[in-house]
């Protein structure tokens, strides 16, 4: 069941009035969290304690009391920081009560969903935790715990950290196999659909390389082929963790997480190839609300979807990584950089911090905000590229004019960007426009770009960021040393 979302405080509103009605003299709700096939679940807080819960409600008239007391004992057997804690068990008259930790997070099918397909290190290091978990609940008790429907809306990703929900089909050793069997498509194992054969921990490994296929190519159907290809020795470990025959998957979670560990391992660089250089594209804006931030985010965003490892660093003092990262509950990594709606990003730490080199990706977007002459100072290298963003007004085209200006101090041979954001049809033959941009420099490329809210979310501004990015790519090197440049950074 999906349940848990996510960085919100719900409020509902029943029969004209807030619902205030206290359950069991102790919990007040809240609102809903989310709901599934077996019944609800709440939020709620324990007015004692001032904490948050989550209180999933079945009705008896769908599952009998043995069913439902089966998954609070198996929860309560597991001590493990990936599996949310249970603290009571209730009922009435109409309904079964299983109060849980809450956890505030989204599921990993919301996540791949919103953000797109991950990058293989970050789908391996999710794998890891993953493994991790069914390893724990494998060995946790004698005989083993099963869960049987291991699939993305069952993960929840809280911080960075993956935590398994769900254990309505949980079970413990042979009672498998005398319950009624049960699975998503797409992650159940082939003994899932057929009762006369015995379900074990393998039955899991299969979920895994389901899950693992999900988190790179977002699609749990075989038949929709492979929108994204995967690397070789990734598709040899799914291939393995998923195949027909239980015999040849690997025999434990541990023997799974023990393969992606060497690929992990082995995936860095021989220290004989050198680095390409990465390609710098700065930003800044004529003035507050020029939609400098959203462009960056929004290209930055749209380059991971296209495989292309990219670094958002803000060089100003707005805050906004920061407050997105306390909103989400980020946690950095040891070069201070956050990974956050899908992309890579490092927040302004002040001019005395002193951090790593960003190292590894392909495209670093700098957001200088406003200090668009402390930008111009860093247009020295032939591999930076300037964008200028500002609005589409008739008063703002002699301050982004007087922008590009000062640009002329770059000494580099990067491409010259302007985008004026939310411009109307034709508004880039309007005449006091090219009027105030007669005197930019040369080269100079001017775009208008449509009005979209979220810049994490592909939508209509998909054609908009390829033509900008179409036209960045001119400061890469020649034709031969462009496809070297691609084929090192492309994952």
């Amino acid at each position: 069941m999906p349940v848990y979302n996510h960085g919100k405080r719900w409020r509902e509103k029943r029969g004209g009035r807030d619902r205030r009605d206290l359950l069991f003299g102790k919990y007040r709700l809240l609102g809903k969290a989310g709901s599934g096939g077996t019944g609800t679940v709440w939020l709620a807080v324990h007015i004692g304690l001032e904490e948050y819960r989550a209180i999933k409600c079945v009705s008896k008239a769908q599952v009998d009391y043995e069913t439902f007391r089966r998954e609070a004992l198996i929860l309560k057997e597991l001590r493990h920081p990936g599996i949310p804690l249970v603290y009571d068990l209730e009922e009435d008259e109409e309904h079964f009560y299983l109060i849980e930790e809450y956890l505030e997070g989204h599921s990993l099918y919301a996540l791949i969903r919103d953000q797109g397909t991950l990058q293989d290190a970050e789908a391996i290091r999710y794998g890891l935790q993953i493994c991790s978990l069914v390893e724990y609940m494998h060995s946790a008790c004698d005989p083993p715990i099963l869960h049987l429907d291991l699939q993305p809306n069952n993960l929840m990703i809280c911080g960075g950290t993956v935590r398994l929900i769900d254990f309505d089909h949980a079970s413990a050793g042979r009672a498998a196999d005398r319950l009624g069997r049960y699975g998503t498509v797409g992650c159940a194992a082939p003994e899932q659909y057929d009762p006369d054969r015995t379900l074990d921990p393998r039955t899991d490994i299969y979920a895994i390389g389901a899950v693992l296929r999900f988190m790179l190519q977002g699609t749990l159907r075989t038949e929709d082929g492979q929108p994204y290809p995967l690397s070789k020795p990734l598709a040899d470990i799914i291939s393995r963790c998923m195949e027909k025959d239980m015999e040849k998957r690997y025999s434990t979670a541990g023997e799974a997480a023990e393969a992606l560990q060497r690929l992990l391992a082995g995936e860095k660089p021989e220290k004989d190839k050198k680095e390409p250089p990465s390609l710098t594209v700065v930003f800044a804006g004529s003035r507050p609300g020029a939609g400098t931030t959203h462009l960056a985010f929004g290209l930055c965003r749209w380059l991971d979807r296209k495989g292309i490892w990219a670094l958002y660093e803000e060089k100003n003092r707005s805050m906004a990584v920061r407050t997105m990262a306390e909103s989400l509950r980020a946690r950095p990594d040891k070069r201070g950089i956050y990974r956050m709606k899908g992309c890579w990003m490092r927040p302004w730490y002040g001019p005395g911090a002193k951090l790593p080199e960003a190292k590894g990706f392909a495209v670093i977007l700098k957001d200088f905000g406003l200090e668009w002459k402390e930008a111009a100072r860093v247009l020295k290298d032939e591999n930076t590229v300037f964008v200028g963003c500002a609005a589409a007004s008739p008063w703002e085209g002699d301050r982004a004019g007087r922008m590009l200006d000062e640009l002329k101090e770059g000494k580099g041979g990067g491409q010259r960007i302007l985008v004026f954001r939310c411009g109307a049809e034709g508004f880039l033959k309007r005449t006091w426009l090219r009027k105030a941009l007669s005197g930019c420099p040369e080269g100079v490329s001017v775009f208008c770009s449509p009005e979209y809210r979220d810049p994490f979310r592909p939508g209509h501004q998909e054609d908009f960021l390829q033509a900008v990015w179409k036209r960045i790519e001119r400061s890469l090197p020649l034709r031969q040393e462009k496809r070297r440049w691609f084929d090192w950074w492309r994952r």
